[in-house]
């Protein structure tokens, strides 16, 4: 017996040239990729150092042209170490965008 997405599933797709029409294997819509690569943002008020450095690899591995971490003023140092150790290209940012330091990138 199949389910009701699963039916749904199997009258829309159409073999055409031996090709079967599916969705990408990952499960990610392509508009929501294409949003992805312009800007990353992660926000974490935590000020844990744990808790920074988890948002820094996330941001890692988002394919985005800019990635920018946003925290409280006075855990801007806090962030830009745990980006520094995880190894990440971008900036850390307070909350309201005021204040902006570069983290990582060739020669620095």
């Amino acid at each position: 017996m199949q389910h009701r997405w699963n039916r749904r599933f199997f009258e829309e797709t159409e073999v055409s040239d031996n090709i079967l029409h599916v969705e990408p294997a990952r499960r990610r819509r392509l508009a929501q990729r294409k949003r992805e690569e312009e800007e990353a943002e992660e926000i974490d008020r935590s000020g844990s150092a744990r808790h920074l450095e988890r948002a820094a690899k996330r941001l890692k591995h988002a394919h985005a042209a800019d990635r920018v971490l946003y925290v409280p003023q006075w855990d801007m140092a806090k962030a830009e170490t745990a980006m520094r150790k995880a190894g990440v290209t971008g900036a850390v940012s307070n909350l309201c965008g005021s204040k902006r330091r570069i983290v990582g990138g060739p020669g620095r």
